[in-house]
């Protein structure tokens, strides 16, 4: 008879297997159309749950992070007039060299063209980790709402849709380390692809290295597949620097939407 010791180690190992075998499964079929049904499905069952939770916890959060931001809120504000005062230097500087008034001032006075046609919608869902950005919408198939379409609000872009269910859809933010999208240097046109990273960090990335970039120049969209219009604004340079294992620039993005304070955005399904 096996003793209770064994029987407890046998019963881990089992377990270990099981849990590998899950881990194995799941990484060999997460791109199968059963595995996304699945998704689909769950996202529309688990959205009248969702929402009520993210709206009952959402004040909670609110008030935990305005803690957090008073207790370093002098060293903010002292860091926040030094980062101004650079960007306008650098703007002063450099950009008003390579763009024209008249130019500057018509793309800062920007509205979101009034010829798309897009569907409102509300962010009902948070979720962010290492390897992921995402919010929840309350908006899907029902409402038009596929897969591809880009998502904006009154400051810029967003983000893509990744997955759309009924009633509801989830959408890939800038940051996402996965997320990829074509975009231009608004002062010379240059074309590269603004992605995220495991960091949360955005950049602009396949800029050759002998690129004039600047630190304030603005980003903004290229035409990107059927959903995504061009000029739509992105963010400003943060830093630009140069590695000499690449041929490429390495060019930090700040967006001009804060992803943490999305409430209302309107979903692009045609331009």
């Amino acid at each position: 008879m096996a003793s209770p010791r064994n029987s407890i180690k046998n019963i881990i190992v089992i377990s270990i297997i099981v849990i590998i075998c899950l881990i194995v499964i799941t990484a060999s079929f997460r791109d199968a159309d059963f595995v996304k049904s699945f998704k689909i499905k769950t996202l529309d069952i688990f959205k009248p749950l969702q929402e009520k939770i993210f709206i009952a916890f959402q004040p909670l959060i609110t008030g935990v992070n305005n803690i957090k931001n008073f207790f370093g809120l002098t060293t903010k504000l002292k860091q926040l007039e030094e980062d101004k005062a650079k960007l306008l230097r650098d703007y002063s500087e450099n950009i008003n060299l390579k763009i024209e008034n008249n130019s500057l001032r018509e793309l800062l006075n920007i509205k979101q063209r009034n010829n798309y046609k897009t569907v409102a919608a509300k962010v009902i869902g948070y979720n962010e980790g290492k390897w992921q950005s995402e919010i929840t919408l309350n908006v899907g198939k029902n409402n038009g709402v596929v897969e591809g379409m880009g998502v904006i609000n009154e400051k810029g872009f967003i983000g893509i849709v990744i997955l759309s269910a009924s009633d509801s859809c989830k959408v890939r933010l800038l940051n996402d380390s996965q997320m990829s999208i074509g975009a231009r240097l608004l002062s010379s046109r240059s074309l590269g692809l603004v992605e995220g990273s495991s960091g949360k960090k955005i950049f602009l990335n396949y800029i050759p290295k002998d690129e004039l970039v600047y630190t304030g120049d603005i980003v903004i969209t290229s035409e990107f597949g059927k959903y995504i219009p061009p000029e739509i604004l992105i963010g400003i340079v943060k830093k630009a620097t140069t590695s000499e294992s690449s041929p490429y620039k390495i060019i930090e993005i700040e967006p001009f939407v804060n992803f943490r304070t999305i409430e209302n955005v309107l979903v692009i399904q045609e331009w």
